[in-house]
């Protein structure tokens, strides 16, 4: 920013000498160049600029055509700054561009002129672009894209330490140091994504991947931790096909790290075959052991005690597929890959895309929320500031943007620190115009005072931010056209209108922010699992079918991502948030886990698995998953404040899912045609014991979350 726009700025004032060019390009290189800064390679980065450059050149141009009828103007930036807010769901570089275009549109229709400064106009904001695109290109890149990719593969390669050391039996000392570096890596990975403002979250094929990345990598890491000496007492059956299928687990891992920093590919095949041998040698255990007069509760528990390898292999299959398709890769098409793993081809991407639009166009969804209340906000700005006919209304609707927030609280402080930066640069920069008559005092000052404009937001504060960009504005446009300090003076009055604004909308629309978004897009979400899971378990206990629970996972997909969007704009917001970010991040999780057992149980289910040959133990697993998903009910109902259900309406837990399988497994015995169906109650008894230690372990957790959500938005 000081090398760059300096010398075009003094190339345009004094060689061009067009006020409207000048004020585009220097406007149009800060928003590029510090509002959107794209990271990632050199080439998909210019590409970025490239774009934005081309969509911003189309909203200027509307923008200035639309300028002197104000009510059209209201309208249009309405329109545009809906959609640009909206567009902010895919992430990575539709979320960064999003404030260069905002202010690209916001210049031209705030301030009127006639259509023959379109052209004027036009060429400043694409000289802004083209320079713009080579100084990011050529001075100082970041590689925010690596380095995610760089965190995922520590958190792959931490994990297979951990299940190494598990599985190999090492020191309790030892053991638990793997746990700690695995848990430091996953979260290291969980906060840089969170806090990326390019992190990878569009529609396309490698963004998608490596959204189901970050979360395979804390399923993992969840399920490790969970499931590892639960009731494991019995020694493991099949120890050849276990050591195997361990073997090619670590190998996953450790090759989907080496493939995110430039390796070769994991070898997937290898690992659903050694997943293959693994279950049907299990079964030919548990058959023969039961034929030879073991007992059923020592047969169980040597299922048992193989049952987190088989839920870890799944979930290592999840993590190289994704592996593989984030960095462009392809796995072999005959391969029967995880729920969840992105498709290949252009009509998925287009797909995706109405999917990701369908999930946010609803009414509880936060970023619909933020969208409408940019929206709104910046239009009534452009509205107000025209018929007042304010000579500098740019500002009031640039000050409407800068403080606008996702509640009331978080406006308000915003809005007392835009005052006062402003007065603070209005002092120090009407001081200074004062003192600098001369315009090479100016000229000199120039280049400093951009560094400080681009520098101080992110480094030093929002206040201290607002008040550099002060000083640039006195400084740019006593150049432009000298007016001296009662420029300054000017935008005071302008910032005040337009935070006033800011606040008012914040207000009326969704004042209580993030933190009672978040409780109520968690509750929709598990919600949306229980129906997933319960549909899973009918597939598996009763035969159910097999589009209706791909349906129930579709909705249960949608009700995740609006709450991951609650979730980052929870820990974005600039209120104080009353809840701690881990607490928070934990209900996420939590329901991502519970997705995994119905993914799971679907798996079970289509490779032949069915509990109905023990009518018995299938009617006692039915009452007991209704119990469970009662019981996620209840835990939305608390999150979202709505009335709990009477007790006399809720499935009672009258049976022990564990005697159900025993008594399979003893029918077994007896009927050898009974092996799968006994296998599928296995299954289902494991899961249905998870879920009730999960939802248990919950209670504490949606009680704070719920606690938070009633507190009033003015604390």
């Amino acid at each position: 920013m000081a090398l760059v726009i300096p010398p075009l700025f003094a190339f345009s004032e004094i060689v061009l000498r067009n006020a409207q060019l000048t004020t585009f390009l220097a406007f149009g290189c800060f928003a590029l160049m510090v509002m959107a800064d794209f990271g990632g390679l050199r080439k998909p980065r210019a590409a970025a600029y490239l774009v934005t450059t081309a969509v911003g050149a189309v909203l200027v141009l509307l923008g200035t055509l639309i300028s002197p009828i104000a009510w059209l103007g209201a309208l249009a930036m309405f329109v545009a700054a809906f959609s640009i807010q909206l567009s902010s769901v895919f992430g990575g570089y539709a979320a960064a561009a999003q404030p260069a275009l905002l202010l690209s549109f916001v210049l031209a229709v705030s301030i009127p002129a006639p259509p023959d400064q379109v052209w004027p106009r036009l060429t400043g904001w694409l000289v802004a672009g083209a320079v713009s695109t080579l100084a990011s290109a050529l001075l100082w890149p970041r590689f925010e894209g690596l380095k995610l990719r760089q965190k995922a593969a520590e958190a792959s390669q931490a994990l297979a330490g951990q299940l190494h050391a598990e599985q190999q039996g090492a020191p309790e000392a030892e053991i638990t140091q793997a746990r700690r570096a695995a848990g430091d890596a996953v979260q290291a990975l969980r906060r840089d994504y969170f806090a990326a403002p390019k992190r990878p979250a569009g529609p396309t094929r490698r963004d998608r991947a490596f959204v189901e990345l970050v979360t395979d990598l804390e399923r993992m890491f969840e399920f490790m931790g969970g499931l590892y000496g639960r009731r494991t007492s019995g020694h493991r059956p099949c120890t050849a096909e276990g050591d195997r299928l361990v073997t090619e687990i670590l190998r996953t891992l450790r090759s989907s790290a080496d493939v995110l920093t430039g390796g070769p590919p994991p070898d997937l095949r290898t690992l659903n075959e050694a997943r293959d041998a693994h279950r049907r040698a299990l079964d030919d255990w548990a058959a023969g052991a039961l034929h030879a007069g073991r007992p059923a509760e020592e047969v169980l528990d040597g299922l048992d005690a193989d049952h987190p390898l088989r839920v870890i292999s799944y979930v290592a299959l999840a993590v190289g597929s994704n592996a593989l398709a984030a960095v462009g890769g392809h796995p072999e098409s005959e391969l029967r890959l995880p729920a969840g793993t992105p498709g290949v081809g252009p009509g998925r991407v287009l797909l995706r895309v109405g999917r990701t639009l369908r999930t946010h166009l609803t009414p509880d969804s936060s970023v619909l929320h933020n969208a409408l209340r940019a929206g709104i906000g910046l239009s009534l700005a452009v509205l107000l500031a025209r018929l007042l006919q304010l000579d500098h209304a740019f500002w009031v609707v640039l000050g409407t943007m800068s403080v606008l927030r996702s509640n009331a609280l978080a406006t308000g402080r915003t809005t007392l620190e835009a005052l006062l930066g402003t007065l603070l640069g209005f002092a120090v920069g009407a001081a200074f115009t004062a003192v600098a008559a001369s315009t090479p005092l100016l000229w000199v000052a120039l280049p400093v005072t951009i560094f400080l404009a681009a520098y101080a937001p992110n480094a030093i504060g929002f206040l201290v931010g607002q008040a550099a960009f002060t000083i640039y504005v006195l400084v740019l446009f006593n150049l432009i056209t000298p007016v001296g300090w009662r420029l300054g003076l000017a935008r005071i009055e302008d910032i005040a209108i337009g935070v006033a604004i800011s606040l008012m909308v914040s207000l009326l629309l969704w004042p209580r922010g993030a933190r009672r978004e978040l409780s109520r897009s968690v509750a929709g979400f598990y919600r949306s699992v229980a129906v997933f899971v319960g549909s899973s378990f009918g597939r598996l206990v009763a035969g159910g079918a097999s589009d209706d629970s791909a349906h129930t996972r579709l909705l249960a997909v949608r009700a995740r991502d609006r709450a991951s969007e609650a979730l980052e704009q929870f820990l974005n917001e600039r209120a104080a948030k009353h809840l701690d970010p881990e607490t928070a991040a934990f209900l996420l999780a939590s329901g991502a886990r519970v997705m995994l057992i119905g993914d799971i149980l679907n798996v079970v289910a289509e490779m032949g698995y069915r509990a109905d040959g023990c009518p018995k133990a299938a009617e006692a697993l039915r009452g007991e998953t209704q119990a469970s998903q009662a019981a996620l009910r209840r835990l939305a109902d608390q999150l979202d404040q709505t009335a709990v259900e009477a007790e006399a309406d809720i499935p009672h837990r009258d049976g022990d899912p564990r005697q159900a399988a025993l008594r399979c497994l003893s029918l077994w015995r007896r009927d050898p045609s009974t092996g799968r169906s006994a296998i599928a109650v296995v299954a289902a008894e494991e899961w249905i014991q998870h879920l009730s230690e999960l939802t248990e372990e919950l209670q504490g957790p949606v009680a704070e979350v719920a606690r938070v959500g009633r507190v009033p938005w003015w604390r």
